[in-house]
């Protein structure tokens, strides 16, 4: 992973013509850019679990609040 940073941050510079500012500010923007794009990839009813229990977990209260509304 280190090896990747110093890549991106060696490229960044030469496409900056060495100002670290400018390389930094490219390398946000860019950051931006992608988060955006993925942002719009994201399903919003996504639950993050590693196991069928820690989902069940999560989803048992919401679950039982729906069905408890829908029959009452």
């Amino acid at each position: 992973m280190e090896v990747l940073v110093d890549e991106m941050e060696a490229a960044y510079l030469e496409a900056a013509d060495g100002d670290a500012r400018d390389a930094l500010r490219r390398a946000l923007g860019d950051a931006l850019q992608e988060m955006a794009t993925l942002s719009g990839q994201v399903s919003r009813g996504f639950v993050r679990a590693s196991r069928p229990a820690d989902l069940a977990r999560k989803l048992g209260p919401e679950r039982r609040a729906r069905e408890a509304a829908r029959h009452g």
